[in-house]
This record gives structure tokens, C-alpha cells and sequence, in this order.
């Protein structure tokens, strides 16, 4: 499976945070054969600039990509029209490229990374997983 996260804009507050848990997750995510990845409408320039100067995120070993024209933000409407730029949507999607799941977060408001992982091992799962089921939890 494959995980995608969009963010609102690099060289801001909230975004770090949730790039670093991502990333702080990123060998759970593997152990389920699962890609995470995250990115904004900012180009790579940007992005390799955020890298070099934001303390947390220099020694990332996680990509991002960038949406430089916002189609795949439009495509997908996650973009706040407000202030231009993509909400903190994230989309888990299967073998087949079907969806599995989707969440969208206001700007002000960040994700928890260890749900996302939550939800995908219980999509991986194939069986019916009651509410509030924890990583690895009885499946009914």
C-alpha cells in the first residue's frame, strides 16, 4: 500500500512536526510493506532549502515531493481556496489504486501519524477491526 500526505507549505510550524513523526515511523511503515510519502505545492528548491536550515529535518532520511502546479492538490480537492495551498489531507491507497482511506485536516490543525499507521495495518488486516483497535488488536 501507499500512503500520501500533503501539507500546507514547507519553512512553517506545524508541518515539521508531523514530517518528523512520519518519518519517525517510517521503518513500521516498511514492515507492512507500505510507502509514505508527503508533499506541497512548494517546489524542490524550496523544499531542499527547508531541509538544510530546519534542525529536525536535516537528517531525514524521507523524500517529499512537489505538487508545483497544484494539479494533484486541485485533482484531488484538498486545496484551501483561502489561502492557496493543500490542506492536511492524507490518502492511503491499495495495490489496485483504489483509495482505502482518506483524512483532510484543517491548516491550523496536524495529523496523528501513528493513526494513519493504525488504519493501515488494520486495513491490511482483511477483517472486520472493531473501533479504537490498537496496532496488531484482535480483529472480530
Amino acid at each position: 500500500m501507499e500512503s500520501y500526505f500533503f501539507y500546507p507549505k514547507d519553512f512553517t510550524f506545524v508541518c515539521p512536526t508531523e514530517i518528523v513523526e512520519f518519518a519517525k515511523l517510517q521503518g513500521e511503515f516498511a514492515d507492512r510493506d507500505a510507502v509514505i510519502l508527503g508533499g506541497s505545492t512548494d517546489n524542490e528548491f524550496v523544499k531542499l532549502a527547508w531541509r538544510r536550515e530546519h534542525k529536525d529535518l536535516a537528517g531525514l532520511n524521507q523524500y517529499s515531493f512537489a505538487d508545483t502546479q497544484g494539479q494533484l492538490t486541485d485533482a484531488l480537492g484538498i486545496r484551501d481556496l483561502t489561502e492557496g495551498v493543500a490542506l492536511r489531507a492524507t490518502f492511503i491507497i491499495d495495490p489496485n489504486n483504489i483509495i482505502q482511506h482518506v483524512s483532510v485536516n484543517a491548516l491550523n490543525v496536524g495529523r496523528n501519524p501513528q493513526e494513519i499507521l493504525r488504519i493501515l495495518d488494520a486495513l491490511q488486516t482483511n477483517e472486520l477491526c472493531p473501533c479504537n483497535r490498537p496496532l496488531g488488536g484482535e480483529t472480530l
